[in-house]
């Protein structure tokens, strides 16, 4: 049981590691830096009969929204909000409209300018395929880009669950930011649950002690609510399953349940010495299965709070049993006891906080996860505990017979020797999705090239690399001719459409595997070209600038030839040379093609 330990103990270093920066990227901040003047009230209205029409807003009564995030419980009513965003047409139309809470059903955004014309439309909420977002994130997401004024952002809620809204208008710089330090930190939470849970499942299979499969079954559904709540299980494992997402909550929940009841009976070891303790507690097992095959065809408004009378029960049948194996000193229920109060006192905050008794709070809205890790660490160690327990009585068992014993030691030995193979195995998997997530941090989203950050590492390392071979190093600045005409006149749609042809064209150009395009910003591109001198970046540049001009870009029922300009600088670098400089000088050939007339290539 030391690896056992020893896998707790590298999860504990890691809840260390979360706690503090999960706390900063759950932040639910109404307000970010540089809007705080230009969004003066928050409105909301309650329509009770859900009849209430967008043309009408201004004859409704509205009222100040005073809690942040706005928090109105369980309700069958729809609720409309209301906010006005006033100031610089650049700051606002570089902003987005967050509403940071994945498990609201329904959400109708209406962006209205100051003459009262409905600008935009959006249709959000987790009861449409996730694919069917404007941005792949568990967040709702709206743009404010087609704003150039005043505008007034109205929008509906409906949804059956606890209906709260952490709002932000941040900007598009901030956006982005955030959705990196979060994904990684949620993955990193989702991993280290789900790797106790699959390591115990693991021992199952080769033990066959059910105490392992009722913990990995628990870590399991356990991972699987916090990912629901977080809107990450929707984006990852069922995003065009919306009826599923939509009873998730409660079926994992009654499965937790299931398993946890099994657990907690099969860790206590009442069978013998609380039998009739033991029948009731299968029994509601049981009835915790059978609710969670319920949760997965009725509604769940319907199923939700027997779900979570029923996790009341089980929660006084568990304190009962464990309150009873204290008495008798029996040293794994001390352990499970504290496991279940941090995760009850995680649970208690969460749905007090969605209830609205207690104010919600940013240490509100990551309690159940922080409570859900610690339990699992904690039930991990109880579990070692029963089974250290029960080793230490086999050896003293078979203590007498040398032959037993080493026969047991041969066991263990194997067993080990399979354990190292799974933990090895399993380390390299999680090393080859952590390689995944760092290609995908340096990946221009739109396009596909690797991104500008990607770039100032990729230009560092073959600067050095040309500086000790004594070899040319090209870097070729590529902008789109303009493109600020061809957004206005065909839509930024169209606009992103041209970039990613665009890269895909000089993708098809670039054959040598050290060759290397990336998206520097906006509509400008930049290649990098290892050991190429003047001569090959010109012919290079050539077949980039033909294959723009020889075909029209081409989107929906639009199509526009759109060229490029051209900038070469080339250096054998020296080994104190400054690749800054070599890049400043493509910059300043690409100025000078678009000096002369764009549509050229100048070196």
């Amino acid at each position: 049981m030391r690896r056992s330990r020893a896998l707790i103990l590298i999860v504990i270093a890691l809840l260390t590691t979360l706690m503090p920066v999960s706390a900063a990227a759950a932040e639910s901040n109404f307000l970010h830096a540089g809007f705080r003047e230009i969004l003066p009230n928050f409105q909301f209205v309650e329509d009770t009969q859900v009849m209430y029409e967008w043309q009408d807003f201004h004859e409704w009564d509205w009222q100040r929204v005073d809690t942040e995030p706005a928090q109105f419980g369980y309700t069958e009513s729809a609720y409309w909000f209301l906010f006005t965003l006033e100031g610089d047409p650049d700051i606002i139309s570089d902003a987005w409209v967050r509403v940071n809470y994945p498990l609201l059903d329904y959400l109708e955004f209406y962006l209205i300018d100051s003459n009262n014309t409905l600008i935009s439309k959006y249709s959000l909420g987790d009861r449409y395929p996730f694919d069917q977002r404007i941005v792949k994130h568990p967040a709702f997401l709206i743009p404010l880009e087609d704003v150039s004024g005043d505008v007034t952002v109205l929008f509906r809620v409906r949804t059956e669950s606890s209906l709260e809204l952490p709002l932000a208008v941040i900007s598009d710089h901030q956006l982005w930011s955030s959705m990196e330090s979060t994904s990684w930190l949620q993955g990193l939470f989702f991993g280290a649950v789900l790797i106790l849970g699959v390591y115990h499942i693991l021992i199952f299979s080769t033990s066959g002690d059910r105490g392992y499969l009722y913990f990995g079954g628990l870590a399991a559904a356990m991972a699987l609510i916090q990912a629901t709540i977080w809107g990450r299980a929707y984006e990852f494992f069922w995003p065009n399953s919306p009826e599923w997402n939509h009873v998730a909550i409660a079926a994992l929940v009654n499965f937790s349940n299931f398993f946890g009841v099994l657990y907690v009976t099969k860790v206590a070891n009442i069978q013998h010495t609380y039998p009739r303790i033991y029948i009731i507690s299968i029994g509601i097992s049981v009835v915790a299965g059978f609710m969670a095959i319920c949760s997965l065809f009725l509604p769940y408004r319907l199923m939700i709070f027997p779900t979570l009378s029923l996790s009341l029960i089980i929660f006084c049948i568990g304190s009962i049993i464990l309150f009873l194996r204290m008495r008798d000193r029996y040293p794994p229920a001390f352990a499970v006891f504290f496991a279940a109060a941090m995760y009850t006192l995680g649970s208690a905050a969460y749905i007090l906080g969605k209830l609205e008794i207690l104010p919600n709070s940013t240490l509100l809205e990551n309690a159940l996860a922080f409570g859900l890790l610690l339990q699992v660490m904690l039930f991990a160690f109880a579990l070692s505990i029963r089974i250290g327990m029960e080793r230490q009585l086999r050896e003293e068992a078979q203590i007498e017979t040398a032959h037993a014993k080493d026969m047991l030691l041969e066991t263990e030995r194997q067993q080990n020797i399979h354990l190292d193979k799974v933990v090895r195995s399993r380390t390299k998997q999680l090393e080859e999705v952590n390689e995944r997530l760092q290609k995908i941090s340096a990946t221009d989203a739109l396009t596909g090239l690797y991104n500008r950050r990607y770039f100032d590492e990729s230009l560092k390392r073959e600067y050095a690399r040309a500086a000790r071979n004594k070899t040319p190093l090209s870097v070729m600045m590529i902008d789109l001719d303009h493109f600020k005409s061809i957004n206005d006149n065909y839509g930024h749609v169209f606009g992103d459409e041209a970039l990613r042809q665009t890269a895909l064209r000089m993708q098809d150009v670039l054959k040598r595997p050290g060759d290397a395009a990336f998206r520097y910003g906006g509509e400008e591109y930049v290649i990098l070209l290892p050991d190429t001198n003047t001569s090959a970046a010109r012919i290079i540049a050539k077949q980039i600038w033909s294959a723009m001009r020889s075909s029209q870009i081409f989107h929906d029922d639009q199509s526009e030839t759109i060229t490029v300009s051209i900038g070469i600088a080339t250096v054998v670098p020296s080994p104190n040379g400054d690749p800054n400089k070599l890049l400043r000088e493509a910059d300043h050939k690409l100025y000078r093609a678009k000096e002369e007339g764009r549509d050229r290539i100048c070196v």
